[in-house]
């Protein structure tokens, strides 16, 4: 995969029921709009805050299993991963049950420093 600079935690939560229920197919990014300022350039913040369907982006499992996920910013403020793959994510790494504390890395990878998250468990 050829990850580029030093990957940058870029938020902590608690998982949330919301988040883990399999008919939403979402995970909510509390205080989106740093991580939209801080970690995007401007042509990605274009296709997450005003395009329909947001931005692609990997999304890797401790397993290094690769989930492809929407990155993307909803008309009602919102900021969240989202697509089929998350639940394929949390089903694949047993986030299916409690409330527990995770960390989101954001880290550019590939020759067009493409995006890419990592949802880590905190242990």
């Amino acid at each position: 995969m050829g990850i580029k600079g030093t990957p940058q935690m870029v938020m902590k939560k608690t998982m949330k029921e919301s988040d883990r229920n399999q008919g939403l197919n979402r995970f909510m990014i509390p205080d989106g709009d740093r991580i939209i300022k801080t970690v995007l350039i401007d042509s990605e913040r274009e296709t997450v805050v005003g395009g329909e369907v947001g931005l692609e982006v990997t999304v890797l499992d401790r397993l290094g299993r690769n989930y492809e996920m929407r990155f993307k910013k909803w008309k009602s403020g919102a900021v969240v991963l989202n697509g089929m793959a998350w639940k394929e994510f949390i089903c694949n790494n047993g986030w299916t049950v409690g409330l527990f504390p995770i960390e989101l890395w954001a880290f550019r990878y590939g020759a067009d420093r493409r995006l890419g998250f990592v949802p880590n468990l905190i242990s």
